[in-house]
């Protein structure tokens, strides 16, 4: 988007503002430090260059005043902006971030993967992989912060800290990994021939290749690239980067985020040391965000850089006492020209208006006349693309894993989970599967009980014959020592002292064949609601293979069956927010968090509804959610707006609207805590919070539910 350059004999004050239809955000009387009470005018949608020598006062008018103040209104910041009057403007933003140069982390184990946070989308990835399925290893096995995969002698660093009483600590190679911070275990897993080591080993670049069929991936560690940080390795310790790359990457992760086109974006000096190549990739990557509708404010002296920009703000003339005053505002076309019309002036007449000192540099540059348009860039490309990559899995095809899709436990669920098994760890598991068999052979001998789903790899579930009724077992053969057998019956079944008596699973600690410790009985009974859940921990066939389990198993299994029978015949409500509706939500109980009941005025959550059948009268409620009441058009699918009623704490309303149509700044004032979620591609969800009736300001909420009514209306 580029600001239209209009001829001016003096600088803009903010009554004289050109058109601009995106708006401005407007800073009335900033004074802190040496700023002399000045107005000045950011353009919305905009690339603005903020400039003058140093101590001018550009950081105090940007980062102190500009950005604490919208910091603390926007996302309640614990800071206090610098000294001002007011700032007009601030509802048309979404949020404000500043990219500096601070180090992205302190540690060696700190790196761009992490701090993008594309190692946890390539963590997830290698944790898809056939291989690492079967074994059971999950994401955390990939990470070098947690134990469980990593090298414990250097606990994931890949070096040792040597400690010199005299000099500075050193840091040698790991001798126990090699410097690749995992264990040789975790090491096996390969993607395309690469360990997850050799991926962190890896620059942007070739990250990129190889990661090329995986969008969410590809998607980070292009912008990476974007930025001029291809050469740079994945896992790179923090503090070898250098300032400037460092806000690189700060600024790549904000581009692979999914965009608000309401964010203010503040950088101090991002072309620092910055080779020519790699200012113009930084200039592409600030336009982008321009182009895609959002505001980028750059305290800069680079004249390559304030030559292309929308917007030039000077302060000035000179530094300390002598600056904190308004040069000039307007394009750099205009800034040229108000510093010949300064220098026309008769040399006595000349101090009347204060030299612009940009202006002297950027006069020889623009003067040139080598003028290139510049290619908006394709935000509509951009946000399908964006769409494509989240809703796509992130997962490899056969061809690039090398492996049959199907696991073991989707093709013979039974000889996995009794025979073949892997336990989370991914070493055998010793508990002897011929207790799976039999408890649950005896289960499928008895009615009322639907088949046995054993296409999970660490679970085994067996459900009442109308599965939408619950479960009866959930067998958990994930660990390796114990095999967990959770069992749903009616409370009061079973006496819990009396059951640890008759099953006498002895406590772990008795048991000198199995590495595991413990004290506590191996059998637990918890009541929940209308059930008792029963949990056993079992190693060895021998203590199923007694009269007292067996008959333990039988009760259990004609129980929940004439309870079953019971409630279809007495017509019992097991899932009284399917039968009750509106009155189910609009009671007091059940509710999850702190508390069971709610902490809210029970009037509150009925005001809402009445007016959300007030503004919305084409839109149909669903009752038949536990914790929600979502809103639907009534010839469509579409979900316009949902009422979350079983919050302890409060009542939430969630508005799903139209990309960047809402920004935070506009629902500050409503009820408490006030969200605008942007993650999703293609739509946001705005949430509004009530907890007592001062946040529930009726008038207000009217007029904006309106406005989302009309936005609604509009797409449709």
């Amino acid at each position: 988007m580029t600001m239209a350059r209009q001829n001016t004999d003096q600088t803009f004050s903010l009554d004289k503002l050109p058109d601009w239809s995106c708006g401005w955000l407007n800073v009335f009387g900033a004074r802190h430090n040496n700023l002399k009470a000045i107005d000045v005018a950011f353009p919305l949608s905009a690339f603005t260059a903020v400039t003058g020598v140093s101590g001018s006062g550009k950081s105090s008018l940007v980062e102190d005043v500009l950005y604490r103040a919208l910091a603390k209104q926007l996302h309640r910041a614990q800071t206090e902006p610098g000294l001002h009057d007011r700032i007009v403007g601030l509802e048309q933003i979404n949020k404000v971030i500043e990219v500096d140069q601070k180090p992205i982390g302190l540690t060696p184990t700190s790196n761009p993967a992490t701090y993008t946070g594309v190692f946890d989308l390539i963590r997830q990835l290698f944790a898809k992989l056939p291989d690492s399925k079967l074994r059971g290893y999950t994401p955390r096995r990939f990470s070098f912060n947690a134990p469980g995969g990593r090298c414990e002698k250097c606990q994931g660093a890949g070096q040792l800290n040597i400690e010199m009483h005299f000099l500075a600590d050193v840091w040698i190679t790991c001798d126990e990994c090699g410097g690749l911070r995992y264990e040789p275990q975790t090491l096996e897993i390969r993607y395309r021939g690469k360990s997850i080591a050799d991926v962190l080993n890896m620059s942007c670049k070739d990250a990129l290749t190889l990661f090329a069929n995986v969008p969410g991936i590809a998607r980070i560690l292009r912008t990476l690239c974007d930025v001029g940080l291809d050469y740079i390795a994945l896992g790179q310790s923090a503090t070898t980067l250098s300032g400037g790359e460092a806000q690189r990457v700060k600024l790549a992760t904000e581009l692979s985020r999914p965009d608000t086109g309401r964010t203010l974006y503040i950088l101090d000096e991002p072309t620092t040391g910055l080779h020519f190549e790699d200012l113009k990739k930084l200039l592409d990557v600030l336009q982008r965000l321009v182009d895609l509708g959002n505001t980028v404010v750059v305290i800069e002296h680079n004249p390559d850089l304030i030559k292309s920009v929308d917007w030039v703000v000077e302060l000035g003339p000179e530094a300390g006492l002598a600056g904190g005053y308004l040069v000039f505002q307007g394009t750099p076309e205009q800034l040229i020209d108000y510093e010949v019309r300064r220098e026309a002036l008769p040399a006595r007449q000349q101090g009347t208006l204060p030299i612009s000192h940009t202006a002297l540099a950027l006069r020889p540059i623009l003067e040139s006349g080598h003028y290139e348009d510049r290619p908006l860039f394709d935000a509509k490309h951009y946000a399908e693309e964006l769409r494509r990559s989240i809703e796509q899995p992130d997962l490899p095809d056969n061809a690039l894993s090398g492996e049959d899709s199907q696991m073991p436990w989707e093709s013979n669920g039974r000889l996995w989970h009794t025979r073949n098994r892997l336990s989370r760890s991914g070493a055998p598991c010793q508990w002897d599967g011929r207790i799976l068999e039999e408890v649950v052979d005896r289960i499928a001998s008895s009615e009322g009980f639907s088949e046995i789903d054993w296409n999970n790899r660490t679970i085994v579930e067996i459900r009442a014959s109308r599965k939408s009724l619950g479960w009866f077992l959930h067998a958990i053969t994930g660990e390796e020592w114990l095999l967990k057998l959770k069992f749903r019956v009616p409370k009061n079944t079973f006496r819990k002292e009396l059951l640890i008596q008759q099953l006498n699973l002895r406590p772990l600690n008795e048991m000198d064949d199995i590495p595991l410790y413990g004290t506590q009985p191996r059998v637990k009974v918890e009541t929940t609601g209308l059930w008792q859940e029963v949990e056993l921990k079992i190693c060895k066939y021998e203590e199923a293979d007694r009269p007292e389990f067996r008959n333990f198993l039988d009760l259990a299994i004609s129980q929940f069956s004439q309870f079953m029978a019971r409630a279809k015949e007495k017509d019992v409500d097991l899932t009284p927010w399917r039968t009750q509706g509106q009155k189910w939500h609009l009671s007091p109980g059940h509710c999850y968090g702190g508390s069971s009941k709610a902490q809210w005025p029970l009037e509150l959550l009925e005001k809402l509804f009445n007016l959300l059948d007030e503004v919305f009268p084409e839109a149909v409620a669903n009752w038949s959610n536990k914790v929600l009441v979502p809103y639907t058009l009534e010839k469509g699918k579409r979900t316009l707006f949902q009422v979350y009623t079983k919050n302890c704490e409060f009542v939430c309303l969630q508005l799903n609207v139209a990309k960047n149509a809402v920004p935070l700044g506009r629902i500050l004032a409503l009820g408490r805590d006030a969200e605008v979620d942007g993650s999703h591609a293609d739509s946001d969800a705005v949430y509004l919070r009530f907890s007592e009736w001062a946040h529930f300001d009726v008038a207000a909420l009217k007029t904006f539910l309106r406005e989302i009514r009309e936005q609604i209306l509009r797409e449709l």
